[in-house]
C-alpha cells in the first residue's frame, strides 16, 4: 500500500527528475503516481452499488427441520470487483450442511466466508442448506463485504445492516409420552354444560348483590339511574388456559435443568395442538417472557385458525428463564379467565405456594390439571387432577 509519505516521496522525486533532465526517472514516478491514484478511487468505489441478499425458503420450520438458504450478491455499477470477499454471521445452533465455517469471539455464532470477483452489473448466487437443531429465534447477519483495488494496493470494507430471522417452533411429542391418552387427553367434559360467554353480550337487566362488579355496565347504568348489569349469551364452547412454569429447581440459586424446560415447552406446544383439535379455546400464560421483550408471555385464549401458529411462535421465542413465580402468574390472571376454564399448569416444582394457587382455581369453581414433570412423588391436591409426565 502506498503511504502519504511514499506518495510525498515519488512526488518529490519527480520534480527533481524533471529539474535534472531525468526523462526516464519522471516516466517511472508518474506511472507510480497515476497507478496509486487509480487504485485508490478504485478501492473507495469498490463496494459502492453492491448489493447483498439473504433469503430463506420458509421462516418457521421445527427442530431437525432443513431450510434453504440463498445468498445472492450484484454489482450495480460499471467498475468491475477484482475481489470481493464476503463474511456473514450465522447463529450456531443453525448447522451448515453444505458450507465450512469458522468460530470468531463467541461460540453463539459461526462465519460463513465466501469469496468471488464481480464484472460489471454481475450476480452470483451460492446456495445452502441450514438445519435447525433446537427450539428458537434466530437472527442471521450482519454482514461485511472486503474488496479493494485490482493491484492489491489498498482496501476498503463495508458493514450491511441485513438481518434474516428464522422461527424454529418447539418439538412436538406424542400425548403418551406426556402420560396423557391420546383420547380425551384433558380429562371427560360434560357436554352441554351452558357456561356464560363474556364476549357476547345479548342486553342488560337489573344489578343483582350477587352479580360480579366488572360484568356492571356503566353505560346503561348512567342513562336509566340504576345499576345494570351485562347479560351474556349462553354458550357450551369449552375454554382452556396453559399455564408454564419455567423453573426446574424450587429456589433460583439452583440453577436450571435445560433439557427439562425445552420438554415442558414441548409439552406446552403439544396440550395446545390437542386442545385445538378438541375445539377448545386456547391461552397460553407463563412465568417467562419471549427473547427482545419485557412483559410475560400472555396470549388470551381463542380458537381462530391462526392461534395455534401464535402459541407456538410465542413459545418458540420464550427464554428458558422464569422472571416470577407462576404462583403468582395464576393469582394475577384469575379475572380474565372465563367461567368454565379448564385450568392446566405443565410445571415440575412442587411449591407450597403453586399447590395453594391451583386450590384457590378449584375453589373458583375451574377444572384443573396439572401434568407434573418433576422428579419424586407427584402433589395431592384435592379436587385437582394431577397427571405424572414420565422423563423424556
Amino acid at each position: 500500500m502506498f503511504q502519504r509519505a511514499t506518495i510525498a516521496l515519488l512526488a518529490f522525486i519527480l520534480v527533481l527528475a524533471i529539474a535534472l533532465a531525468q526523462p526516464g526517472l519522471a516516466l517511472l514516478c508518474a506511472l507510480l503516481l497515476i497507478t496509486a491514484g487509480m487504485a485508490r478511487q478504485w478501492s473507495r468505489w469498490s463496494l459502492l452499488r453492491v448489493s447483498y441478499e439473504r433469503r430463506l425458503s420458509q421462516q418457521r420450520a421445527f427442530p431437525d427441520d432443513e431450510v434453504e438458504l440463498t445468498i445472492r450478491v450484484t454489482n450495480r455499477k460499471l467498475l468491475p470487483l477484482a475481489g470481493l470477499r464476503i463474511l456473514d454471521r450465522v447463529p450456531s445452533a443453525l448447522a451448515l450442511v453444505n458450507a465450512t465455517t469458522t468460530f470468531s469471539g463467541s461460540r453463539q455464532s459461526q462465519t460463513l466466508q465466501r469469496r468471488t470477483s464481480l464484472r460489471w452489473y454481475e450476480s452470483v448466487s451460492w446456495h445452502y442448506t441450514l438445519r435447525c437443531a433446537s427450539r428458537g429465534t434466530y437472527r442471521l447477519g450482519p454482514v461485511q463485504m472486503l474488496s479493494g483495488d485490482p493491484f492489491g494496493l489498498y482496501g476498503s470494507d463495508a458493514d450491511h445492516e441485513v438481518y434474516t430471522t428464522l422461527l424454529v417452533y418447539p418439538r412436538l411429542i406424542s400425548l403418551p409420552e406426556l402420560g396423557l391418552p391420546a383420547r380425551n387427553p384433558l380429562g371427560d367434559m360434560r357436554a352441554g354444560q351452558l357456561l356464560r360467554d363474556p364476549l357476547r353480550t345479548i342486553g342488560v337487566r337489573d344489578y343483582a348483590p350477587s352479580d360480579p362488579l366488572k360484568d356492571v355496565h356503566w353505560a346503561a347504568t348512567a342513562r336509566t339511574g340504576n345499576l345494570q348489569t351485562r347479560v351474556y349469551e349462553p354458550t357450551t364452547s369449552q375454554v382452556l388456559a396453559i399455564f408454564l412454569d419455567l423453573d426446574t429447581f424450587e429456589f433460583y440459586y439452583e440453577g436450571i435443568d435445560p433439557e427439562l424446560v425445552e420438554r415442558m415447552i414441548s409439552a406446552a406446544a403439544t396440550v395446545a395442538r390437542a386442545g385445538l383439535e378438541a375445539g377448545f379455546a386456547v391461552g397460553l400464560y407463563a412465568n417467562g417472557a419471549p427473547a427482545e421483550y419485557e412483559h410475560l408471555a400472555r396470549l388470551p385464549a381463542g380458537r381462530s385458525p391462526a392461534q395455534l401458529g401464535q402459541i407456538m411462535e410465542t413459545l418458540a421465542r420464550l427464554t428458558a428463564y422464569s422472571v416470577t413465580t407462576i404462583s403468582r402468574v395464576l393469582m394475577i390472571t384469575t379475572p380474565d379467565l372465563h367461567p368454565g376454564t379448564t385450568v392446566m399448569l405443565i410445571g415440575a416444582v412442587n411449591s407450597e405456594a403453586t399447590r395453594a394457587a391451583l386450590l384457590r382455581q378449584r375453589e373458583l369453581g375451574y377444572r384443573v390439571s396439572w401434568l407434573y414433570m418433576g422428579d419424586g412423588e407427584p402433589p395431592r391436591i384435592p379436587g385437582v387432577r394431577v397427571i405424572r409426565a414420565p422423563r423424556g
